[in-house]
């Protein structure tokens, strides 16, 4: 994923003919590789650390006012790319965490027609297979039910939420 501060940056980088090691040295880092990582992390994925960020502002002298734009900029760009995700009408279906790291998901039966129908069909496999599971109407919102087969409420996904499950290895 590109973002407008990782080209900008990219940018003034091949602007000031110096290679990832070369920034990375100037950034401070020891272990040339770790910075260089960070710097790739930023053009790939338009994720960077804040005090990365700032070291990077430092070694290519950038100028940080304009850097606080692109940031804004890029972050309003992401945030109306999610909320027209989050507004895209789905398929309902249900998810079961069999164990962590570990969720199975299935569509809910097309017989069941209001949510305290899914719901409770829901709830009656988690209770069998006392696992946790999570009713999903639409990407905006869920249904939590306990391995007990409680329903426990709802869970909002937010920009700052986003309450799918997934794991990360680092």
């Amino acid at each position: 994923m590109t973002t407008k501060l990782a080209g900008y940056i990219k940018k003034e980088r091949l602007k000031q003919g110096l290679n990832y090691a070369e920034v990375s040295q100037m950034m401070g880092y020891k272990n040339l590789n770790k910075g260089m990582r960070r710097i790739i992390d930023l053009v790939r994925e338009g994720v960077v650390d804040p005090e990365v960020l700032d070291r990077i502002i430092d070694a290519l002298d950038l100028d940080q006012d304009y850097i606080d734009a692109l940031v804004l900029k890029d972050r309003e760009e992401y945030e109306e790319k999610f909320e027209k995700w989050l507004s895209e009408p789905i398929e309902p279906y249900y998810t079961l965490r069999m164990m962590p790291c570990i969720y199975l998901s299935y569509d809910l039966p097309g017989n069941l027609s209001t949510e305290n129908e899914a719901e409770e069909y829901v709830a009656k496999i988690a209770k069998e297979k006392q696992v946790k599971a999570w009713v999903n109407l639409s990407r905006r919102e869920k249904i939590y039910i306990t391995e007990k087969g409680e329903i426990r409420g709802k869970i909002k996904t937010t920009i700052e939420n986003v309450s799918y499950p997934y794991t990360r290895i680092k």
